[in-house]
């Protein structure tokens, strides 16, 4: 029987991350399962080379720093659902590739994560750091579409049974 029981939310800071958070949550209560916030921040070492005088360390550490108070600050905001759980976690590196490394190695059962779904010029020149967790994700991955309706009333229907029967025979 599949069971979900920890959900990744890669998290940018936008309002897009929100509707994820939201959605992940939701759908947690209906399944008991946890929910880990996820932000990657980008070391600060391509300012050092073109900025005089910047000083990548503590750029990296302030920048940690704001992290981590803004993450815990979404999951102050993130509405209490019974029996689920909610941690935060930063890291450094490529968003992509901590996303699939972190879940892979944490054994997530899926990964939920926002897509802008751009396409033509603005996709090759932006990339997708959706489309790269989904294509080397170990774990499901769940894209919401963004802009994602306000979920603020979210309630994923039916009860547990239910949606692993869904999941297992669709």
């Amino acid at each position: 029987m599949l069971r979900i029981s920890n959900i990744l939310v890669p998290v940018d800071f936008s309002t897009g991350s929100r509707a994820c958070i939201e959605y992940a949550t939701a759908m947690a209560e209906t399944l008991h399962s946890n929910v880990t916030l996820f932000h990657v921040f980008e070391r600060a070492d391509l300012m050092a080379t073109i900025v005089p005088g910047a000083d990548r360390d503590a750029d990296n550490t302030t920048d940690r720093a704001l992290a981590q108070r803004s993450l815990e600050g979404l999951r102050a905001e993130t509405p209490s659902r019974a029996g689920v759980s909610v941690s935060v976690v930063i890291v450094h590196g490529s968003p992509a590739e901590e996303i699939v490394s972190f879940s892979h190695d944490k054994a997530f059962d899926m990964v939920v994560i926002g897509t802008h779904g751009r396409t033509g010029f603005s996709h090759v020149l932006m990339g997708s750091v959706a489309e790269a967790v989904v294509r080397r994700a170990s774990c499901a991955v769940l894209t919401l579409h963004i802009p994602f309706p306000a979920a603020g009333a979210l309630t994923i229907a039916g009860t547990k049974s239910e949606m692993e029967r869904r999941v297992v025979s669709d």
